[in-house]
């Protein structure tokens, strides 16, 4: 979160920006008539933030293959079955590994099988066996194993309680090959096949009633507690404090699990943790779908001696070269004053030494993306090296225009550091997650200095992309 320390020098740069068209003096100046400023900024819309979620599947692959059984064998295997007096049977299936396919939520699992089969007939009376048994089989010695194709599929469902559903069945189960016992004539496949639907089914039953007891409500609100204000470093405190919360189908294409987390929420940045929360319950879970956009609309309120800390953690010994000049900044402090105006004290060293008191209104041009302080005062003679420790601080960001008025680009200045913001934005965030993304659009839209705070209002586009690789 580096880049929220762009903020903290916007305002000073903002005051260097302006004194080339000021006077010195130590008087408040009353606001020019040229503008008024509102005493509150308008409200924010309510943003959509939508994540794209990729899931690398091997290792959940890996883990289906765990809980599907690798074989199926008939009852008492190896001993036989005997299902009549007259015939006794026993019966080895192994099944390939799984292929997974899951368009819109409805996963499919394809496998195949091997099996061979042993059977004995014999002649009964009264309910005995009056004969020797009469053996054979398919799937011994030089005879290829025979074939089963098993088709299962499960409808994933995603309660508004943040539950699990399943519907699982078994679709199709075909026997490719038929087994049939030659020394006494017999097609033996349906055992083969109906005990095989049998253990296929029962699997299907205990997928259903594990994924479905699963409730995973109380874990989720406790980390929604936990986190509901998050502390950025040494820039503040966010909430994003969400009023929906919705999740789009899950599908599979090649080797990775997709899905769309979305939420519609009032994220709020502040110096003041107490400030950013704000109390509206834990939604409900929406199934519906969006893209991989955020679009953010974000309040900042800091404090004054917050945005004072800021700026001498980045100003503080920080030496400029100006005109053969070294002027060192030592210590800067901010503080609000009447009529929407902030005041600014710098002591500096070096070749010049002495206080810069620097007092004025802010101004948004929220259209050009420009800010200027139109009533600038200051107590420096020199107003000239005050200029050009501006510039240098800001790479010549600040400019002038037809009039002669000196205003600060925030739009320059937003990409000149747009390479940056989108590196946040393509890092590790974790062991096993990643971020890719893009800003799309950066502007501020709202700025008013009150007597206590600086309020912001930023609005951000990024399309972003979490990937994630579960461990083994």
């Amino acid at each position: 979160m580096k880049y929220l320390s762009l903020f903290s020098y916007l305002l000073i740069t903002l005051l260097f920006a302006s004194c080339s068209s000021s006077k010195k003096t130590v008087a408040h100046p009353q606001q020019p008539s040229g503008f008024n400023l509102p005493d509150s900024l308008p409200t924010l819309p309510a943003s959509e933030i939508d994540v794209q979620l990729k899931i690398y599947g091997p290792p959940i692959l890996a883990k289906a293959e765990a809980l599907v059984p690798k074989e199926f064998n008939s009852d008492n295997y190896p001993n036989y079955s005997q299902p009549s007096c007259d015939f006794r049977y026993k019966y080895h299936f192994v099944r390939s590994p799984l292929s997974l396919t899951c368009i819109n939520n409805k996963i499919g699992i394809h496998f195949t099988g091997n099996y061979q089969l042993s059977g004995s007939k014999c002649i009964c009376t009264i309910g005995k066996p009056v004969s020797p048994w009469i053996s054979g089989s398919c799937g011994y010695g030089a005879e290829p194993l025979r074939k089963i194709g098993i088709n299962v599929s499960s409808q994933l469902s995603f309660l508004p309680t943040y539950k699990l559903k399943t519907s699982t069945k078994l679709d199709n189960l075909q026997a490719a090959d038929k087994c049939i016992v030659s020394l006494f004539s017999n097609d033996v496949t349906s055992l083969v096949v109906d005990s095989v639907r049998s253990s296929v089914n029962a699997f299907c039953s205990t997928l259903d009633a594990t994924v479905n007891g699963m409730d995973f409500t109380k874990t989720l609100f406790e980390t929604y507690i936990k986190y509901k204000t998050v502390a950025l470093s040494k820039y503040g405190y966010i909430s994003i404090n969400p009023s929906a919360v919705r999740l789009g189908p899950l599908n599979y294409s090649k080797d990775t699990f997709s899905i769309f987390v979305g939420a519609t929420c009032k994220p709020q940045l502040s110096s003041d943790s107490s400030s950013t929360f704000i109390l509206l319950g834990f939604p409900l879970l929406n199934p519906n779908e969006k893209r991989n956009t955020a679009s953010v609309y974000l309040n900042i309120n800091y404090d004054y001696a917050f945005l004072s800390k800021l700026l001498n953690d980045t100003l503080h010994n920080k030496a400029f070269e100006v005109d053969g000049r070294t002027i060192v900044i030592k210590e800067a402090s901010l503080k609000g004053i009447d009529h929407h105006q902030v005041e600014i004290k710098i002591d500096f060293a070096g070749t010049n030494k002495g206080k810069l008191y620097l007092r004025g209104t802010p101004v948004l041009d929220a259209a050009n993306q420009t800010l200027t302080i139109p009533d600038i005062s200051y107590t420096l003679e020199d107003e000239d090296l005050a200029l050009k420790i501006g510039k240098t601080l800001f790479r010549n960001k600040i400019k002038k225009n037809l009039n002669g008025k000196s205003y600060l680009d925030i739009g320059a200045l937003i990409k000149t550091n747009m390479p940056l913001l989108d590196a946040k934005l393509n890092e590790q965030l974790s062991n096993n997650i990643y971020s890719a993304g893009k800003v799309n659009d950066l502007k501020i839209i709202g700025l008013l200095a009150q007597k206590n705070v600086i309020q912001m209002q930023v609005y951000a586009n990024a399309s972003i992309s979490l990937i994630a690789t579960l461990p083994q």
